[in-house]
Formats: structure tokens, sequence, C-alpha cells
């Protein structure tokens, strides 16, 4: 397994969790570290984001906010049960919120914000997931809005010291086209990528595109999906 050494700019790190990531971005990310999930269809960014938050929870005991406009809690619940996520009982401790959000239209979408923040106070939160920020965005009227609302999101979230991950649907061919606001503004990239072998099988590979302050893995490495979740692991042709 490839290992990343180097020294944080904060000497704070926040550990994901995430099998065979951790160590190749200096231990974890940076407290307040605002990421960007991105990849295509069923690449497997709900099952990252989501484990990514019930880690924070169970292992490093920090409470945390689930958002989701992809599809419902209950169905996300049962879905990650698969993996033996339980998020209810999580739910039942006061440890987690998971919370639907709707596609609002502009300044509709300041309800969106309003109960992200609420709950982020609710539980005191160290950690976000919004799945999707390209749902969020959809209801930005123009340009300007929606460089508006990525610079109030991630100033929020900056001043409060929350670690978040936003999934984003982007393609790995779209990244050749140029960056937009989000990619600007956010501190990490993170990939996922599906493709077909040779052998027409449907195979995951991951990678680090940036990650401010933290000496990185700049390489592609395979992903398996386990009865526990995601694993980032050696990349073999």
């Amino acid at each position: 397994m490839e290992r990343i050494v180097g020294r944080s700019v904060t000497g704070k790190r926040v550990p994901t969790g995430i099998p065979g990531l951790d160590n190749l971005i200096e231990g974890g990310l940076q407290v307040g570290d605002f990421v960007l999930l991105a990849g295509g269809v069923g690449a497997g960014k709900t099952t990252f984001a989501c484990q990514f938050i019930y880690n924070a929870v169970t292992l490093y005991d920090e409470p945390a906010v689930f958002a989701t406009f992809e599809e419902d809690v209950e169905s996300l619940s049962r879905n990650m049960k698969r993996y033996g996520m339980d998020l209810d009982a999580l739910r039942r401790k006061d440890k987690l919120r998971l919370i639907d959000l709707d596609v609002l239209e502009g300044s509709g979408m300041g309800s969106n914000i309003e109960t992200i923040v609420g709950a982020l106070d609710e539980v005191h939160a160290k950690r976000l997931v919004l799945d999707s920020l390209t749902a969020f965005l959809s209801g930005a009227k123009g340009k300007f809005d929606y460089a508006f609302l990525m610079h109030l999101i991630y100033k929020t979230l900056k001043r409060d010291g929350i670690t978040t991950v936003m999934t984003l649907s982007k393609p790995q061919s779209s990244f050749d086209s140029g960056s937009g606001i989000e990619e600007f503004l956010s501190d990490g990239i993170f990939q996922l990528e599906s493709f077909v072998t040779p052998h027409m099988e449907m195979k995951t590979r991951f990678m680090v595109r940036k990650l401010r302050g933290t000496d990185h893995s700049r390489k592609y490495h395979a992903v398996a999906f386990t009865s526990k979740g995601v694993e980032i692991i050696p990349w073999t042709s």
C-alpha cells in the first residue's frame, strides 16, 4: 500500500476511517476541510459519503449530519444496512441527524441552508455530508446566485470548523473542460470513476485530484465494495 509521508499545515487531522484512504492523505483531512466527492452515476458516492459520516460517530465520537436530496432518509437507512451501517441506531442516540431536502429555487434555497445549519447546531456536529451539491445548487437562478451560495456555504462551514464532504455528479470526461466555482473553492476533490474492463466487467477507481495543505497520493487506486462499505486498495493492471 502506498503511503504518503509529510507534515500537515495545522497538525490536526480528521481520519475518514475508510480503509486504505487515510494513509494516502497524511492520516486524514484537516479540520474544516471542504471536500468534493465527484463521480458519475453509480460510482459509489453515497456509500462513500455515508461511511465517512458513520465512521465519524462510531469510531471517533464526532456527531454528524447527513443531508440528502438523492434519496429519502428511510431508503438511505435501509440501503446502508447492507454494509453494516445502522444509521437509525445513531439517530436514536442523538449523534446523527439525517435530513431530507427539497430542490428549492431562488430565495427558497435559504430554507435548506437554515435547515442544515440548524441540524448542525442541534447535535453539535463536527462533520457534514451533502448528497448532492449538484441537486442543491440546481435551484440557483444564475451564475451570481450560484457563486454567492457557494461562498456562503464555504465560509459558514469553515467558520464553524465543520469538516464537510459534498457529492458532485461529474464524470471523468468533464474535468477536462474546466473547473466550476465549486472546484475553485473546495479544499479537496476526491474522484470515483466507474469504467468497463476489456473483460466487460464494471469496476471503480479512486483518485485524490487535490487536497490543500496535504502531501497526498497522485495515483489511481482501485475501489472494492465490501460488506462494510468502500475500501481503497492498490491499483493492479
